[in-house]
């Protein structure tokens, strides 16, 4: 008599079952996961910035004179910015400062987020840690972000010199 042993894997049909059930697992969670990504990124970028407002703050307060984030050229912000000794206007891009020797630290471009400065050419800090020049207030959010979704971010100068940042919804 023949005795069939009894193998102790998948059947085809296993197989292709637990390949439909991931595979509708995965499409649910793939676009929330782009969309986690994407808030990481923004906030991420947001507080790069406000750590380079902090800096230019605690620079100005330590060395007792104008210190300044500015942002690198006339495009604005999205094409990088620094922290340089100096009030604004005094250079036109991050490498004019750094062949001054008055760039004390350098930021780049933010990749994969829409920056919106209103405008903004930067802040200036006075020796005692106070906001300098005009106002302050930069945008950030991905760029497929839908009007009324809470996924903006901004960052705030107050005069005092205290800087914040602050979620919004997207524009």
């Amino acid at each position: 008599m023949y005795v069939r042993e009894r193998s102790s894997g998948f059947t085809m049909i296993e197989l292709l079952i637990t390949i439909a059930i991931l595979g509708i697992i995965l499409a649910f969670a793939v676009p929330s996961f782009q969309t986690m990504i994407e808030n990481n990124r923004v906030t991420s970028q947001a507080n790069s910035l406000l750590s380079a407002v902090n800096h230019a703050r605690t620079e100005a307060i330590k060395r007792g004179v104008v210190v300044s984030v500015q942002r690198d050229g006339a495009a604005g912000f999205a094409n990088g910015y620094c922290v340089v000794a100096g009030a604004l206007g005094n250079w036109n891009t991050c490498a004019d400062a750094r062949g001054a020797n008055s760039l004390l630290r350098e930021f780049e471009a933010p990749g994969a987020v829409t920056i919106t400065d209103g405008g903004a050419t930067g802040v200036s800090f006075d020796g005692r840690g106070f906001r300098a020049s005009g106002g302050f207030s930069v945008q950030l959010e991905p760029p497929t972000c839908v009007a009324g979704e809470n996924r903006l971010r901004q960052v705030e100068v107050s005069l005092a010199g205290r800087a914040r940042l602050m979620q919004g919804a997207c524009n």
